[in-house]
């Protein structure tokens, strides 16, 4: 009699995925849990960030997600982030429960101009959440 395999799913303790080894595949991008709240929207797209934001993602594209986690692309400055240094102490708070604990993550677009982008890391897939093109979530200090 054959053994059944248990769902790895499953042991999972309420994450949507069990972690598993980086993969080699490309960075890729999905906008499915992008928020546009009160905070974090694009106001005008006139000065060039919609062509600076898709020109980034379009060369992140190229870059494997071990080389994005370890921030080994040198124009990257992509990290997680910790809710207690932001403006959003409940992090994202627009996601499900599940989503709400994977691990956060932001990348800039360009020194000190036109923001940072921030979403969680699935496997391969950079899920955008907030788009912040007037750096919202760190808000400077006074």
């Amino acid at each position: 009699m054959g053994k059944i395999k248990k769902n790895p799913l499953s042991e999972a303790s309420g994450r949507i995925h069990k972690q598993r080894s980086l993969p080699e595949d490309n960075l890729k991008f999905s906008f499915k849990y992008l928020n546009f709240d009160r905070k974090f929207h694009i106001k005008d797209v006139t000065d060039g960030y919609l062509k600076v934001l898709l020109d980034h993602l379009k060369s992140l594209s190229s870059i494997t997600v071990q080389v994005f986690r370890t921030n080994k692309h040198k124009a990257l400055r992509a990290h997680t982030i910790d809710w207690q240094d932001t403006s959003e102490i409940q992090g994202f708070a627009c996601l499900n429960e599940q989503l709400r604990q994977c691990e956060p993550w932001q990348f800039e677009l360009c020194v000190n101009e036109h923001g940072r982008v921030h979403g969680i890391l699935l496997d391969e897939i950079f899920y955008v959440v907030w788009l912040d093109p007037d750096h919202q979530l760190y808000p400077s200090k006074k």
